[in-house]
C-alpha cells in the first residue's frame, strides 16, 4: 500500500509540471465539465502519466472566456490523484489543459 501511495505522489508532481494543451474548435460556453474531462483524458493518451478515467467532476468557476474543473483522475497505473481541468480561449482557439494542481 506504501508503494501505491509513493507511486500517486510522484504521478501527482509529474502532472502538476506538464500541463497539456490542446486546440479545439467549441467556445468554452458550450463545454461542460464533463467534455472538459473527456479531452483531457484524449490529451493525456500521449503523455508519459496517462488517464485513465475522470470522476466526481464538478465545476469550480466559470466566465465566457474560461472554465474550471476539478476531478478525481485514475492513473493508468492504478494510481489515483485529483485532477485539475481548464478550457479556455487563446488566440481564437479553445485550449484545454489539465494538471495536478490548482489553477491560480
Amino acid at each position: 500500500m506504501h508503494s501505491i501511495h509513493l507511486r500517486s505522489g510522484l504521478a501527482l508532481i509529474a502532472l502538476a509540471a506538464m500541463p497539456a494543451l490542446s486546440g479545439c474548435a467549441p467556445q468554452v460556453s458550450s463545454l461542460d465539465c464533463s467534455e472538459i474531462a473527456t479531452r483531457a483524458q484524449v490529451i493525456s493518451q500521449e503523455q508519459p502519466i496517462k488517464i485513465q478515467s475522470i470522476a466526481n467532476v464538478r465545476e469550480t468557476s466559470r466566465t465566457d472566456n474560461d472554465a474550471r474543473c476539478t476531478g478525481d483522475a485514475t492513473l493508468a497505473d492504478g494510481g489515483t490523484l485529483p485532477v485539475y481541468l481548464r478550457a479556455y480561449e487563446e488566440g481564437g482557439n479553445t485550449m484545454v489543459a489539465y494538471q495536478g494542481t490548482p489553477y491560480p
